[in-house]
């Protein structure tokens, strides 16, 4: 297709491209050869030629940035064709969604013939020099995604001068919905094992695997891989597809590139396998190549709930904690946890009267609420009704952690008004009987920690919260999410009282309190160990 346009010429646009292909002026030497006979000035016939001759150029040296440079963006697909031996289908995986708090796992790559892994710890520099060798770079979502989180974790990376993001090309087709939907809509298939697996459920499979778990590592790599390949398959149906809407057709003295036909992935299971070589050791298995994945290098971020009291102690504080994952009415049941020292004594409330009760009883250090506690700016009131209704529904900290990638309910949307009307009474209260209160988000605080959230992996979470040595009672067999998130409360309340966390909002609204790691005064990171607070 790529030879069949001439929109990266100055001066001519769409509609002189179709009326070019309608005078069967419809390749580079049709309109060389016709340049006198189709309408263009003689004034412009120089630039018409100099351009060819560079598109010509370019071609034949395999360069895409001419016309990377040259080429409306939305027309970037027509380079497809010519560049598809110099095509690169790129997917990462990442602790989580946030590009400000996350970080990537592994990177996957396919060329249409052969999938590449990159992985944290291992080699994962090595996409650097990789992606060179390519001028087209295709992914789904990849420009709000994928391209932002590799170009943070490496500045200066050359991406491939053309990228194709199939999310917004199967748009322009009329084609939306998550990747794996736009896959059934055409047939093409996964493996049993990886289908339900999204980006938070493969956290989850990374963060198994660096705790010693292999069978996780390699149905992550199997989702990954499928990730890459079917994105071929979604291309070459894409590219046909456009070809076909831009009317040239064989037939009518009107030439074409040949129909591309979809080519089944042929990674098939057990097309990736992992095997153990030695202790921390484990060999990836991808068709006839084998690389090395050494769990000791992979640096991790965990945490230890033994310093975190060392440090509150350090500051005057007694590590009392009361955390309350606040429902928005009586009839609901409330999360209670009161973390003391190691050990997280879990309940369930319905009552304001028993909240109460239950907090004031433990004598807190802090009481750490999930529920909005505050309005925004210049807000009177929660009804609909009231004229402040101008001022808005969502304040400073419900945007700060939406731009910084974590996704948060604003305070007075319909849904949560209840709930915030409810938090800002019991915080009153609290209050005025001499406690500390804070605002809390537990959503956020799982994020940051890099704990998978409760509807991602219920298990998981617990099994996070508990390898940081705290002890979990119970008088339910079974625990209740709300009382995982009451204990993530209480544990973002732990992080206050050490001193270690980040207040986001303004004064004029208050403050939501989430953890702070990173940096020397908070976590320190390590490389094949456990990290600890300092």
């Amino acid at each position: 297709m790529l030879r069949h346009s001439f929109l990266f010429i100055p001066g001519i646009g769409e509609k002189t491209e179709a009326r070019l292909w309608q005078s069967d002026v419809v390749t580079w030497d049709d309109l060389r050869s016709r340049i006198d006979t189709v309408g263009i000035g003689r004034s412009k016939q120089r630039v018409v030629e100099e351009y060819l001759e560079r598109a010509i150029g370019a071609l034949l040296d395999g360069r895409a940035a001419f016309f990377g440079m040259h080429l409306p963006v939305k027309e970037y697909w027509r380079a497809y064709g010519e560049f598809e031996s110099k095509t690169v289908f790129l997917d990462i995986e990442t602790t989580g969604l946030s590009l400000h708090y996350d970080r990537i796992t592994l990177i996957g790559c396919y060329d249409g013939t052969q999938a590449r892994v990159f992985v944290r710890g291992n080699g994962l520099e090595d996409v650097v020099d990789y992606l060179r060798e390519y001028e087209v770079i295709v992914t789904f979502n990849g420009k709000l995604f994928d391209i932002p989180f590799v170009k943070k974790e490496f500045p200066e990376i050359r991406i491939p001068p053309i990228h194709l993001d199939l999310r917004y090309l199967l748009r322009s087709l009329g084609i939306t919905g998550p990747l794996k939907k736009i896959e059934q809509m055409f047939h093409v298939q996964r493996p049993e094992e990886v289908q339900g697996i999204d980006g938070r459920g493969a956290a989850v499979l990374w963060s198994r695997f660096v705790r010693g778990d292999d069978t996780a590592l390699q149905r992550l790599l199997l989702y990954n891989a499928y990730d890459t390949i079917n994105l071929k398959a979604l291309m070459d149906l894409c590219y046909q597809m456009k070809v076909e809407r831009t009317g040239i057709k064989t037939g009518g003295g009107l030439r074409a590139e040949e129909p591309v036909q979809i080519k089944a992935p042929h990674y098939l299971v057990p097309g990736v396998a992992t095997r153990v070589s030695h202790s921390e050791k484990v060999d990836i298995m991808m068709d006839s190549r084998v690389t090395g994945i050494d769990r000791g290098k992979i640096d991790r971020v965990a945490i230890e709930i033994d310093n975190l009291i060392r440090l509150i102690d350090a500051n005057g504080h007694t590590p009392v904690a009361v955390g309350i994952d606040l429902s928005g009415s009586e009839a609901r049941e409330t999360g209670i946890c009161l973390l003391r020292g190691r050990d997280a004594y879990l309940a369930v409330a319905k009552t304001d009267g028993d909240i109460i009760s239950m907090a004031l009883g433990a004598r807190p250090a802090i009481i750490s609420i999930d529920s909005p506690l505050s309005l925004p700016r210049g807000r009177c009131c929660a009804e609909d009704s009231c004229t402040c209704r101008k001022y808005g529904i969502t304040r400073e900290c419900e945007r700060i952690l939406k731009k910084k990638g974590i996704n948060v309910y604003p305070c007075l949307i319909r849904s949560m008004q209840t709930l915030t009307v409810r938090g800002i009474m019991l915080a009153g209260l609290f209050s005025q009987q001499g406690y500390k209160v804070i605002e809390s988000y537990p959503g956020a605080a799982q994020d940051i920690l890099r704990f998978p959230r409760k509807r991602v992996d219920l298990e998981e979470l617990k099994t996070d919260l508990v390898n940081m040595g705290i002890r979990v009672h119970s008088d339910r067999e079974v625990v209740t999410h709300d009382q995982i998130d009451a204990l993530t409360a209480a544990l973002v309340g732990y992080f206050y009282l050490a001193g270690s966390y980040e207040a986001i909002g303004n004064p004029d609204e208050g403050y939501l309190i989430i953890p702070a790691i990173g940096s020397d005064n908070d976590l320190r990171q390590s490389k094949g160990g456990v990290a600890c607070l300092s």
